[in-house]
């Protein structure tokens, strides 16, 4: 990345979950115009994920999303994508 010229066009794009284990020289000044942060959703975006996991599915009457996004705090996108899959099964 250092030899590229301004004019190149290239564009480079990362993601990680585990930003501690990115090899230091990638992050220092330079290598990268913007390091985005993306957190933990709140309880409404995790009630938007398991939404949109469970569009498909055929729900029991006694499944409250609501309460399952107020009991999963912490999660991510990943750990309710699986959750919805497990239960599902």
């Amino acid at each position: 990345m250092d030899r590229l010229k301004s004019r190149a066009h290239v564009i480079v794009m990362g993601a990680t979950n585990r930003p501690n284990s990115i090899d230091p020289t990638l992050r220092r000044f330079g290598r990268f115009d913007r390091e985005i942060d993306i957190g933990v959703p709140d309880e409404v975006g995790r009630l938007e994920v398991l939404r949109i996991h469970t569009k498909n599915m055929k729900l029991a009457e006694v499944v409250d999303l609501e309460k399952i996004s107020k009991e999963t705090h912490g999660y991510v996108g990943a750990d309710l994508a699986a959750l919805c899959t497990e239960s599902a099964l």
